[in-house]
């Protein structure tokens, strides 16, 4: 009887969807997995007005070719020279294609020289122009950034200060997925790509259009003025928790932690965000502080938020960029909720409650402070520290807040109080496999990650496959150092049996068959990699070991 009823709703509430009648119901059709991405293209076919002025918004321009067109770099930029490093970094054109000349110099001469070809460039030009090169789908940051705002060139954020990985830092689906519309992500790599695509497309925030396509071409058509068309999403008929999900996906950047069964693709419009990844900002006492993307967290401290239905859009259009609105745009918007200013500026309400401010996390960048209030002055002295924070989920639990600390840890600050927390919260949590073998790595606790693995037994169903191969690497490593030479060999090729396109543990792997004086294997597992990607810059790390004549020779061939 029950299994008759909700046969009954089901399709009561999917007839309903095809009439496009408001319901209570909240799921999408194009919310089904075998509704496929078309891109924005096919969407110009009816909107080709909002198409084209979609274009010139920041995300519209966020990722793209690195040619003159869409890159802000011109002839006469400025050399970055990294102190650190010694080495000089140098921007150049050759016809349209845009490359960096990497160079170290002594007494004058250079003894030091290597071009890199820039592919793509990432940012959309009104605060930076960040780039990448791509060597067989693998796609790599170039160690130079130009801050548009001030015309200022310098390292890319995480470079400066000693930490410059030149041409090593991988750019993984976590950073594509905010920059980039539905990249064909190789999922055997951290940052192997089959297909990326320019910007972010109209489907990020509508979801997949598929379905939406046919039946418009079939010439079903809603009217939705009066009903939703529940075939695509608009976030504007969302309630307000899905509205701010659809724009924190990405404009609420920290410490991100998915849920063992997600990815960071699987979150679409109109979905609880907390079902699928949470976000941590670290907070401190007295502080006002904050990063560039942090607009959610902002404006949710605003009382305009807390005492209305602002959202996002109430201010904003997506498709229109911010570049060509006026103050005046802004400023009646405040008026229609706030008639009267004692402030003189009246008419640029934005100045006063919303300044621009320097961020935390990107040097020679300020942006518009969504924390809508009345703005002191005088800089405040960050207090003590309060703890990891779970922005969209208050709920988060204790394995999700350790994940988050230990990531924290390991990507931003190496606060040994940060692992105590980490631990804290593990305790309170169920056997988490992988984020304890992370923690006693990160702890350098070789005696307990040993003890733990031995005695774990692992179901490995409950994990992802890249997690997997990350702890059993780690593992491999300490098993290595402490002369267990078995069990090293053993989780070493089960991270590359997992992950085969990660090059980091190809290599990891055929180090430790060097040492093994195992120079076969070594070579063809270097010779594998390298085929994956000629320019993978740990390759040196094969050369930087003490090798005998006979595998030097080899490898040496090779990597020459």
């Amino acid at each position: 009887m029950i299994s008759l009823l909700r046969y009954i709703l089901l399709c009561f509430l999917f007839s309903a969807c095809q009439r496009g009648e408001v319901t209570k119901y909240t799921y999408y059709l194009n919310h089904n997995d075998t509704v496929k991405y078309v891109g924005k293209e096919q969407c110009r076919m009816c909107h080709a007005e909002i198409y084209d002025s979609y274009l010139e918004t920041g995300m519209g321009k966020s990722f793209h070719y690195a040619t003159k067109q869409n890159s802000a770099i011109s002839d006469t930029v400025p050399i970055v020279y990294d102190s650190d490093k010694n080495l000089y970094y140098k921007p150049f054109w050759k016809s349209d294609s845009l490359y960096l000349l990497e160079y170290r110099l002594s007494n004058l001469d250079t003894i030091h020289k290597l071009i890199k070809k820039v592919d793509y460039k990432i940012g959309s030009g009104h605060h930076t122009n960040s780039h990448i090169f791509e060597i067989n789908g693998y796609l790599h940051q170039i160690p130079y950034t130009y801050y548009t705002q001030d015309s200022i060139a310098d390292l890319p954020p995480g470079f400066e200060n000693g930490m410059n990985s030149r041409f090593s830092r991988k750019i993984g689906m976590e950073c594509m997925t905010c920059h980039n519309a539905h990249p064909t992500h190789d999922i055997t790599s951290d940052n192997k790509y089959e297909h990326v695509l320019n910007g972010i497309d109209c489907e990020r925030c509508h979801g997949p259009g598929e379905l939406h396509v046919k039946r418009k071409l079939a010439g079903e058509l809603v009217d939705t003025s009066k009903y939703i068309d529940y075939t695509i999403v608009n976030p504007s008929r969302l309630d307000k928790k899905l509205q701010f999900d659809v724009c924190q996906r990405c404009h609420l950047q920290g410490t991100t932690v998915l849920n063992d069964s997600s990815d960071f693709t699987d979150y679409k419009p109109g979905m609880h965000l907390h079902e699928y990844m949470e976000t941590y900002i670290p907070k401190y006492d007295n502080d006002n502080s904050f990063i560039m993307a942090s607009h959610v967290d902002r404006l949710m401290q605003s009382s305009c938020y807390q005492n209305s239905d602002i959202t996002c859009i109430s201010c904003h259009n997506p498709h229109k960029s911010v570049q060509t609105l006026d103050n005046n745009y802004f400023d009646n918007k405040c008026k229609q909720c706030h008639q009267e200013c004692d402030e003189t500026e009246v008419n640029n309400c934005v100045s006063c409650h919303m300044p621009k401010s320097n961020t935390l996390d990107i040097m020679h960048v300020s942006i518009t402070d969504h924390k809508i209030g009345i703005h002191s002055k005088k800089k405040n002295e960050k207090g003590s520290f309060l703890g990891l924070i779970p922005i969209n989920n208050k709920n988060a639990s204790s394995l999700s807040r350790a994940k988050a600390y230990l990531k924290h840890y390991e990507g931003f600050s190496n606060d040994s109080y940060l692992l105590d927390s980490a631990f804290y919260f593990l305790q309170k949590s169920d056997d988490h496999f992988v984020s304890f073998v992370k923690y006693y790595y990160l702890k350098n606790d070789h005696g307990g990650l040993i003890n733990y693995v031995l005695n774990h037994k692992l179901d490995t169903i409950n994990y992802k496959t890249s997690d997997l191969a990350m702890a059993f690497s780690r593992s491999g490593d300490i098993f290595s150092k402490n002369d267990l030479l078995d069990l090293a060999e053993k989780y070493l090729m089960l991270s590359v049996r997992l992950m085969p396109k990660v090059i980091d543990y190809k290599i990891k792997l055929a180090v430790f068959w060097v040492n093994s004086k195992k120079y076969n294997d070594a070579y063809i597992l270097l010779n594998n990699a390298l085929k994956l990607n000629i320019y993978y810059n740990y390759n040196l790390l094969i050369i930087s070991h003490t090798l005998t004549s006979h595998s030097f020779g080899r490898l040496s061939t090779h990597l020459h």
